[in-house]
């Protein structure tokens, strides 16, 4: 996982737990683009692609990403 600069790091609402991000790739035009996972304080999760449809994203960056969220979850 890359910290991506555009994403400030700080909390947006108080419902939120934290924050992780990923560079990936748009799905419509394979520009990058940053997928955003917060974990909400009910435990919620909400998944944005930052102004893309779709984020591809490469197996390592994946498994590191789902392996964030499963520390977070439990």
């Amino acid at each position: 996982m890359i910290d991506t600069p555009d994403v400030p790091n700080k909390l947006y609402s108080e419902r939120e737990r934290g924050r992780l991000q990923a560079q990936g790739h748009r799905t419509d035009d394979d520009s990058m683009c940053t997928l955003l996972v917060i974990h909400e304080i009910d435990g919620a999760w909400a998944i944005h692609g930052l102004g893309a449809p779709g984020v591809r994203l490469t197996k390592d960056v994946m498994v590191a990403l789902a392996e964030k969220i499963l520390s977070r979850a439990r």
